[in-house]
């Protein structure tokens, strides 16, 4: 399952160095990357089942992964999100 910089809300916006998307490892999905750990085991399970989680979760990802310009992006996106609620 796409995360960070290759999930729906930031794929576009930034320009990646490498071929390789990241995911989440899951039988289920379809896409291939280098997988990095979700911060739970159960996230490949749970974020089909809620676009809101899979679009935090995402973003924050991209703020662990990211670069200063990537974490920057990212960080006002998820700042975006959670104070609109």
């Amino acid at each position: 399952m796409p995360t960070a910089f290759a999930a729906p809300m930031l794929k576009g916006l930034l320009i990646s160095g490498g071929e390789y998307i990241h995911i989440w490892p899951f039988a289920e999905g379809g896409d291939m990357g280098q997988s990095i750990e979700p911060l739970f085991k159960s996230v490949p399970e749970a974020v089909p089942k809620d676009e809101r989680l899979d679009e935090y979760l995402a973003l924050v990802d991209a703020i662990r992964l990211g670069n200063q310009r990537e974490v920057g992006l990212a960080g006002e996106r998820l700042s975006e999100r959670l104070l609109k609620k």
